[in-house]
């Protein structure tokens, strides 16, 4: 991590500082090795997702309560455990990322029983989760769901279609989101925790994209689920789904700062090493411009991916629109950067398998997940709407 001066802003405290300082000593000496692995077939992943646990990070990824308080998830910590890896290897951000998103809506509104099943299997990096929202026919409205559940005694029947989940294939544990049957809308929505492994699961396809996430479509047919199974209430899962990516969007701001800042630093160390016209290429006025605007961009994207982390930590005020605003101005910067530095690069930059050419891939795909730029713009819009 090459830069933690925004760390000396408000919305840090002294733990905060020490707490990135020593995680990125150790993304260093135990992650290096990976940097910009395409880890398509989730293998890298998986051992990095270990490597987390044994080590003992995913603590700082789950509520914490003390007495008297609300048990509240650290978003300050998981922002920076996000940037952190992410500048040194994407795929360390989808070891990381990945698998609390699947974890979060169980970390949050599971029962007792279903927390103390699970929780402790993923903490110890035995249960690699993922979240199975996204559907052909139901991507950005979630509401439009179809997969289907059905009482039978003491468990749910669901079957359904599911796409672009995460660790697709891989996971121990998919958190799904099925409609109750004869239940319309957003309120007929329930969230369930389904063994990865059950023999109802079946894998159609793994899809090809551009970072290195393993993403894929599958099936449910006649999956059942026991009852305790249940996530939070019946009618509660479109509910959940909204605050779990919620929560999920400042650190997806904070995943493509560190893409920004990684790319930031290679474009330095090649505009005064690599000459043109008699001297270094940063001593051309245009690419000065250049890296003016790669600072003011990771500022201004530092600046509001923490403002919504410290406002979740230190507030009880709801994050929607400082969530939507992060994601939004993080990913569409961070690309931006990217490209600028690939053009610094120049012919350099488009060879495959150079830093900033596998920066400019992995970037691109967190302009769509987990809630397209495009969606941020109307939850941003809406929330100032309705505030005048």
């Amino acid at each position: 991590m090459d830069d933690l001066s925004h760390l000396s802003w408000p919305f840090f405290d002294s733990s905060c500082l020490e707490f990135a300082r020593s995680l990125d000593r150790w993304v260093r000496a135990e992650l290096g090795s990976f940097e910009f692995d395409e880890g398509g077939d989730g293998k890298a992943a998986r051992k990095i997702f270990e490597r987390f646990a044994a080590a003992g990070w995913l603590q700082n990824t789950l509520p914490t309560q003390t007495p008297g308080e609300q048990s509240k998830i650290s978003l300050r910590r998981v922002s920076l455990m996000r940037e952190i890896s992410a500048f040194s290897s994407a795929i360390a951000d989808v070891a990381l990322s990945e698998p609390w998103l699947g974890i979060l809506p169980i970390a949050l509104y599971g029962s007792l029983r279903l927390r103390d099943e699970l929780l402790p299997d993923y903490l110890a990096g035995r249960l690699l989760p993922a979240f199975a929202l996204s559907e052909p026919d139901a991507g950005s409205d979630a509401a439009a769901i179809a997969t289907a559940a059905h009482r039978d005694g003491d468990h749910y029947v669901i079957n359904g279609r599911k796409t672009w989940t995460s660790n697709c294939g891989l996971a121990d544990l998919y958190v799904v989101f099925a409609r109750i049957e004869g239940q319309a809308g957003a309120g007929g929505i329930a969230a369930f925790a389904i063994d990865g492994h059950d023999g109802s699961i079946e894998l159609e396809e793994r899809l090809a994209v551009l970072p290195p996430h393993t993403v894929g479509t599958w099936t449910l047919t006649d999956c059942r689920v026991p009852s305790h199974r249940l996530i939070g209430e019946l009618g509660q899962g479109f509910k959940i789904a909204l605050h779990v990516l919620e929560l999920f969007r400042p650190t997806v701001g904070a995943a493509t700062l560190g893409f920004a800042r990684r790319a930031m630093s290679e474009a330095v160390e090649r505009s005064v090493t690599r000459h043109a016209f008699k001297k270094p290429i940063s001593e051309h006025q245009l690419v000065q411009a250049k890296l003016a605007d790669m600072v003011v961009g990771v500022d201004a994207a530092a600046l509001l991916v923490y403002r919504a982390a410290w406002q979740h930590d230190a507030t009880e005020r709801g994050i929607s629109r400082e969530a939507a605003i992060a994601k939004l101005y993080s990913t569409e910067t961070a690309f931006d950067i990217i490209d600028q530095a690939v053009q610094i690069f120049g012919g350099l930059g488009v060879v495959r398998g150079t830093t900033v050419e596998r920066l400019f891939r992995h970037s691109r795909a967190f302009r769509i997940f987990d809630g397209t730029s495009e969606i941020q713009q109307l939850i941003t819009a809406r929330n100032f709407l309705q505030q005048r």
